[in-house]
């Protein structure tokens, strides 16, 4: 038999020192290739990145946009739902509820209590923080947090996240020859190792390493990250990547340049022109020069003619706006650019009930992938820390030991998106009905569909109930009007049948 060959230890290099999006010059029918440097790449990015927060601080459609899109994507935040894989540590359904509860209760209290928020800067709450990451991801293409240890008086867990201003992620100008990328030092793999940050109070933009200082990217404990770089990856070569806001440069400018030429004609139709035959023996004539035949006024102006002159008078109306035509043809193609649709980036729904809910369920399915990118970059790693110091702190039913051995299984979470807004609410009640009643869902899947946990969604039913069941008891009387009847859930197929019986 023939002995199994390791894996070769040689790296290919997922690196390189190009950058398609600045290698390529000239017009569309002749490009040519040119190879920039790995600096050069470097700042690229970095103009990029300026360019689009200039646009978002000073154009309102450019904000309008990418705040549309924190609304859409992070909204009131994610919450994680405790689900460890107790089949695989072998623990009891009666374990596994006692862990969730307390796992949850400890979330809130680190994230959510407004004496010691998890915020190092002490301005935001955990969603905030989820925002914010989104925020800087899609802005300048890089989202930058940093896990902190910092003890507070009341407190009940030292960790913190401590935002960083990813312009700060900078290479230091005098490691050129090392491997870092974007500020970030990589193995021979591409792995990040090191980050380097500028310090505060650093004036260059290139600094040298004596005015930066590098930080472990994982912890050697636990294995998960003490720098979140939250981000997706489109370019292998790159650690920061493009501001969503890069390709709609062009068409922000255009709408731009389209809305002033509007402003400037709406002002033109808004004039009058007015021409004044002169009848009698007047100084004008054929010979009299233009300028003083003509009369500006504020609101427009009076030409005088001679008295064999036939006037024409000059009808603005007659050229009318193509103003709407052609801003639709814009909001169509940053439709495009972000994936969401026209209607989406207008949030103007006029379609049909059908093609508005197509378009808000294709929006959904980018929030979701977005949605992974946070969770895997951002939310997971934080739930994970969490609940390592909770162990560290007996606030779990396990050791430091048994979490950090099986630190997967007990940290998986699903991460809570915000409640879905429905177009036709009644539809919607009755689609969850039919798949309940067809088996195709779950309570599960349903409550997290509103940002609920489907045990405390239940839970929550049954106390109501048995509330209205006690006050009938108590006070003698028949609250039945406030039961949802039967007929409730029905749908309309199945009213019709129960009229034909």
């Amino acid at each position: 038999m023939r002995k199994p060959v390791a894996p070769s230890r040689r790296a290919s290099r997922a690196k390189h020192a190009r950058r398609s999006s600045a290698s390529l010059q000239g017009a569309l029918s002749n490009w040519t290739n040119s190879v920039v440097s790995r600096r050069e790449a470097e700042r690229q990015i970095e103009r990029a990145s300026e360019r689009a927060l200039d646009l978002y601080h000073n154009d309102a459609m450019a904000h309008g946009v990418l705040e549309s899109l924190v609304v859409e994507a992070v909204g009131i935040g994610l919450t994680p739902q405790p689900a460890p894989r107790t089949d695989w540590v072998g623990r009891s359904p009666e374990w596994e509820a006692e862990f969730q509860s307390a796992a949850s209760r400890c979330w809130e209290e680190w994230g959510l209590d407004c004496r010691h928020w998890c915020d190092a800067t002490r301005r935001l709450n955990i969603y905030g923080l989820q925002a914010l990451a989104y925020f800087q991801w899609k802005l300048l293409g890089v989202g930058v947090f940093q896990v902190v240890a910092k003890p507070r008086p009341g407190a009940p867990f030292s960790t913190c996240l401590l935002p960083i201003d990813p312009f700060r992620l900078v290479t230091p100008s005098d490691l050129a020859d090392r491997d870092i990328y974007d500020g970030v030092q990589i193995d021979t793999d591409g792995e990040p190792e090191k980050v380097w940050i500028r310090k505060p109070g650093a004036l260059s933009m290139r600094p040298p390493s004596s005015e930066c200082t590098s930080f472990d990217v994982y912890d050697k404990t636990t294995g998960l990250p003490r720098f979140l770089l939250v981000s997706d990856v489109r370019n292998v070569a790159e650690y920061r990547q493009d501001s969503v806001l890069g390709p709609m440069i062009g068409e922000i400018r255009h709408s731009n340049d389209l809305a002033e030429a509007a402003v400037v004609g709406a002002m033109v139709r808004n004039l009058f022109t007015l021409f004044i035959n002169d009848f009698g023996q007047g100084a004008i004539d054929r010979n009299t020069p233009w300028h003083q035949r003509v009369m500006e006024l504020e609101k427009g102006t009076v030409l005088f003619g001679s008295g064999k002159e036939k006037p024409t008078f000059f009808q603005p109306d007659a050229a009318p706006s193509r103003y709407s035509e052609m801003f639709g043809a814009i909001i169509d193609r940053l439709g495009m650019s972000t994936g969401r649709g026209a209607e989406n980036v207008m949030r103007k729904f006029q379609a049909s009930y059908s093609a508005s809910k197509a378009s808000m369920e294709k929006a959904e399915q980018f929030n979701e992938f977005e949605h992974r990118v946070v969770n895997d970059q951002f939310n997971q790693p934080i739930w994970a820390w969490i609940l390592y110091e909770a162990t560290l702190r007996d606030r779990l039913p396990l050791t430091p030991e048994e979490y950090r051995s099986n630190l997967y299984a007990y940290s998986h979470a699903e991460h809570l998106a915000q409640p879905m807004r429905q177009i036709d609410r009644e539809k919607a009640a009755k689609a969850s009905v039919l798949e309940l009643g067809s088996h195709t869902t779950s309570y599960r899947a349903i409550f997290g569909r509103n940002g609920y946990d489907w045990r405390e969604g239940l839970r929550q039913v049954a106390k109501e109930k048995a509330f209205i069941k006690d006050l009938e008891g108590e006070y003698g009387v028949d609250m039945s009007s406030y039961k949802i009847p039967d007929s409730a859930w029905k749908t309309e197929e199945q009213s019709e049948d129960d009229d034909e019986s």
